[in-house]
């Protein structure tokens, strides 16, 4: 497994991965500049965590998975490489366990990314501005237990689609799914059912109501890696000729 992990990230470092992994924290981080800078956001540390993690799970975590996992997919199905790739001695299933591990570790690099950046914005927000301050301190426990919730209620979401961008070889069916889903996450913002539902469950951690917020977490924790296994080993046994 430590050699198949190894030959699966050495596959991202000439591909557009890496790009896309970058750009949530970056956006995150000159949003946070210019709004902190202009002096029109929120003057507490807790406010401006809060508000990084909401952008975070509402939007670009959502569109983090569609990127993320079809730029990895297209590893394999641009060049067609399937055939080699499922050809090697070892079973089938080690192989997609270690695309599913990669995905997972960049999905939770990236929003360790965005957490710094949501620290480092209003620093040098304040630091451009110079009459700008923010009250309290930045509590890193609260940040960290924050991102963390948010990337396990939407385990789920990225298990979808990481399935689909493996099995499809179009980056099209992937892509339409994510944008839908995350399009139909905006329209069901406020539905009383909506911690059902998968692209939902990562802004529900921030729900005022704790029995909501622990609900969305467990049901995406369990439900993700379900997914996730369930597709390994249906893809593992999949004709891919």
């Amino acid at each position: 497994m430590i050699r198949i992990l190894t030959a699966e990230a050495l596959k991202l470092r000439r591909s557009l991965v890496l790009l896309v992994a970058a750009t949530p924290p970056v956006m995150v981080y000159l949003l946070g500049v210019l709004v902190v800078a202009s002096g029109e956001g929120p003057d507490e540390w807790l406010m401006l965590t809060m508000s990084g993690a909401a952008v975070w799970a509402f939007f670009l975590m959502p569109m983090s998975a569609i990127g993320l996992t079809a730029l990895m997919a297209q590893l394999e199905h641009g060049p067609s490489t399937w055939t080699h790739t499922l050809g090697l001695p070892v079973p089938r299933w080690q192989i997609f366990l270690a695309k599913a591990v990669v995905a997972l570790l960049l999905m939770a690099l990236v929003s360790l990314a965005v957490a710094f950046a949501s620290w480092a914005a209003p620093m040098t927000g304040m630091l451009l501005s110079g009459s700008v301050e923010i009250q309290g301190q930045f509590d890193i426990e609260r940040a960290w237990n924050l991102y963390s919730r948010i990337l396990m209620s939407g385990l789920l979401v990225i298990a979808i689609q990481w399935t689909l961008a493996m099995r499809f070889r179009s980056f099209a069916v992937p892509v339409s799914a994510g944008i839908g889903g995350t399009f139909v996450a905006v329209a069901a913002t406020s539905a009383d059912k909506g911690i059902y539902f998968p692209w939902l469950m990562p802004v529900n951690v921030l729900a005022s109501d704790p029995e909501r917020a622990e609900f969305v977490i467990r049901t995406g924790l369990i439900g993700g890696v379900l997914v996730f296994a369930a597709a390994i080993v249906w893809l593992s046994r999949k004709d891919w000729r």
